[in-house]
């Protein structure tokens, strides 16, 4: 069971039940764009980097050792996230003002060809959502494995939330992109249409598993499709970094939101892969770092 009253929250921090773990990540150095969207778990640092390296077109679960770091407990509830950006440079500014959203990442199909015009990539799926089985809430995103050279589109073939077989999803463009860890999905085929999830079909309140994906444009690339369920938004607007001469202090604040003082509280499932997706709104986020801690807090 969860908290019947603030003072059972309280009390539990008092009691120790409360746990606190930190993140890092760091950006790769090729440039990403203004108003897309990138996936932070893809990048190196804290925890390590997770590049959905397994068998192509088979729906895979992805090792807790990826994701940030929470003990194995039911009844666990976020307690605060404090972040700050990292500027890449003294001169460099764009990494600031950023929207964050931290995701349960649950399963993923990687390796999808989107130069196979016309062709339906029929995926495996020999293993089912580890949370949130239903499949409400879940959520799309399409991750850039790679460089990819031009503007494709894209539906996929899915099962909803109502166990309902042979749904499509809204046609999706794919993004050029310099380098793995963008998410691609767009609805204009411009970065001003860029989204964090791909449109399902009308109505349709979220996902348990993806049957095939099926490209009518050449995209140039490969990419990976993820389900996750988002848990908790945020944003952090400034960025620290030193200036280039003077006294050579480095400058800029961190971003602390509480729960139930800034957000309803949110259950952290037993066994959730924790990663975040930022949106980088001023510039490339290109060898920029986001690092910040993360608290949580369980019942008896």
């Amino acid at each position: 069971m969860g908290f019947a009253s603030v003072q059972q929250w309280v009390d539990s921090v008092d009691a120790g039940r409360v746990h606190m773990t930190t993140f890092r990540k760091a950006v790769s150095s090729a440039a990403t764009v203004a108003n897309a969207f990138v996936d932070y778990t893809y990048f190196s640092g804290n925890p390590p980097a997770n590049f959905y390296a397994s068998s192509p077109l088979v729906a895979a679960t992805i090792e807790r050792a990826l994701g940030i770091n929470v003990p194995l407990l039911d009844n666990q509830f976020i307690k605060s996230v404090t972040v700050m950006n990292g500027a890449s440079s003294a001169t460099v500014t764009t990494s600031q003002n950023q929207r964050l959203l931290l995701a349960d990442y649950l399963l993923y199909y990687p390796f999808i060809e989107s130069d196979a015009v016309g062709e339906e990539q029929v995926f495996t799926n020999d293993v089912t959502l580890p949370r949130y089985e239903s499949g409400e809430g879940v959520q799309v995103m399409a991750v850039a494995q790679g460089a990819s050279s031009t503007v494709g589109q894209f539906t996929i073939n899915y099962t909803n939330s109502d166990g309902v077989a042979g749904r499509v999803s809204q046609n999706t463009f794919s993004l050029t992109t310099n380098g793995g860890g963008v998410l691609v999905n767009s609805t204009a085929g411009a970065q001003t249409g860029a989204q964090n999830f791909i449109q399902l079909r009308a109505g349709d309140k979220g996902v348990r598993s993806i049957e095939s994906c099926t490209f009518t444009a050449a995209g140039g690339g490969i990419l990976a499709l993820v389900l996750v369920k988002p848990l908790w938004h945020f944003y952090s607007t400034q960025e620290c970094r030193r200036t280039t001469s003077g006294n050579l202090e480095s400058y800029g604040a961190a971003t602390q939101f509480e729960s139930i003082i800034h957000r309803p509280t949110v259950e952290v499932k037993n066994g959730a892969v924790l990663g975040i997706i930022g949106l980088g709104n001023n510039g490339s986020l290109a060898s920029s770092t986001l690092s910040g801690t993360l608290e949580t807090v369980w019942s008896n």
